[in-house]
Parts: C-alpha cells; structure tokens; sequence
C-alpha cells in the first residue's frame, strides 16, 4: 500500500512539474512573440520616420511650405529625429516665410522672444487671419508697457491699432470693436467706421458704442437718432443686457 501511495505521488509532482515547465516555456515564447513585434513595430516606425523626413526635406528644398511645416514638427517633437525644439521653429519660421499659415501660427506658439513672436504674428496677420491680427495686437500692447516696443506720438501709427484695421478688414468682429473703442476720441470719424464694421459683423458691444456715437453726433455730420436706436436694438438682440 505504501508502495502504491509512492508511486501516486511520484507521479503527481511528475505532472506539476511538467505543467510548470509548460507554463514557463509558454511564457518565453510569449515574451520572444512580443519582443519580435516591438522590434518589428520599431523598424517599421524607423522606416516611415526616414521616408517622411526624406519626403519633408526634398520638399523643404523645394521650397514647398509643407514640407518645411513637416519638417519643423518633426524636430520640433522628435520623431525619427533627437529632438530639437531651435531647429524646429526654424523650419517654422520658413514654412512662414513662403507663406503658410499653419507655419506663421506654430512659429508664434513655440517662440519664446516676444519680438519674434510679434513678427510671427504680424505675418500670420498680413495672411489674412484675423485671430493672428487680434494675438499680435494685443501683443504689441504688452510690449510698449514693458518698453520694450517703441510707441509713435501718432495713435493710429500704433502697430496694435493697425493690427485690429487688419482684423477688422479680415471679418475679425471684435477687432474692429477694439479699434473702434480705442479710437472715440481721437479720431471719431475712423472709430465710426469700425465700429459699424464690427456691428454689421454682428458684435454686440460694436453696435452699442456705434449706437451711443450715432446718438451724440460722435464721427458724424450730425445726431442720427433712428440709426442710433436701430444700433442699440441690434446689440439688445444680440443678448447684451445694456443695450436693453
């Protein structure tokens, strides 16, 4: 009897053990499967990071906007690359240069110069973007309080007032409300006219202010109560509660 409980538990730890060096060899071939599809994966990736940055490059070259766009993200976020935020920006600055809007706009949000970020919003702007026109602005508002920014005798000289014209030409509503306010007093007549821009672009506050000009006979021949209590009806209508 005892002899048979021997052999039973032989037999026993016989099976465990082999179930354990399955259990092992499973698990190594397991590993071996996911490291040669990292490795695989890696290659792969390594691959299409030296055909893109190939393609970007010849691109770049060739004076294409977005290859050099490309290419800035590339070394700006490191693939394929060792990263390199500098050279990066660089390549955004020329995306820039030849016109890309995307270019101008990822320059400006990775500068760290607020000069050169001015110019790199100073250039989105004359592209047309009237949030880049309003950034800038402001921008330049901040500079010549820290001095760092000359500010001409002549209010309309302003690089920030001239950066909210361009808005405002550009459909950019509260860019012709901030020029407009700006200019009541010293020049009513030109803050007459963006502050109608900015109304007719549908700005709440452009039509109120318009509306209080139109009412004194601000920037105009003369008092226009009519256009002044349409203005003010337009920017009640609008959901500002002052106008009300």
């Amino acid at each position: 009897m005892r002899a048979l409980v021997v052999s039973v538990l032989a037999l026993t730890l016989f099976a465990c053990g082999n179930v354990e060096e399955k259990k092992k060899k499973k698990e190594q071939d397991t590993k071996a499967m996911m490291e040669a599809e990292t490795k695989a994966r890696d290659e792969a990736d390594a691959k299409a990071a030296k055909a893109a940055i190939e393609k970007a490059t010849g691109e770049c070259d060739a004076k294409k906007a977005d290859g050099c766009l490309a290419l800035g993200r590339i070394h700006f976020d490191g693939k394929g690359v060792p990263r390199d935020a500098k050279l990066g920006v660089g390549f955004f600055m020329k995306a820039c240069d030849l016109k890309s809007k995307d270019g101008c706009r990822s320059w400006a949000m990775q500068e760290t110069d607020g000069k050169a970020k001015l110019k790199a919003l100073t250039a989105l702007c004359d592209l047309g973007d009237a949030d880049g026109c309003i950034q800038g602005a402001a921008l330049a508002d901040e500079l010549v309080k820290a001095g760092q920014l000359e500010e001409p005798k002549k209010l309309t000289d302003r690089p920030a007032l001239q950066l909210l014209a361009k808005a405002c030409a550009a459909g950019g509503a509260i860019g012709c409300t901030a020029r407009g306010v700006a200019l009541i007093n010293d020049d009513p007549k030109l803050a007459v006219d963006a502050l109608t821009k900015g109304c007719d672009l549908g700005e709440p506050t452009a039509c109120l202010q318009l509306s209080l000009m139109l009412a004194e006979g601000k920037g105009v021949k003369k008092k226009d109560p009519d256009k002044a209590a349409a203005a003010k009806k337009k920017a009640c209508d609008a959901g500002l509660k002052d106008a009300c």
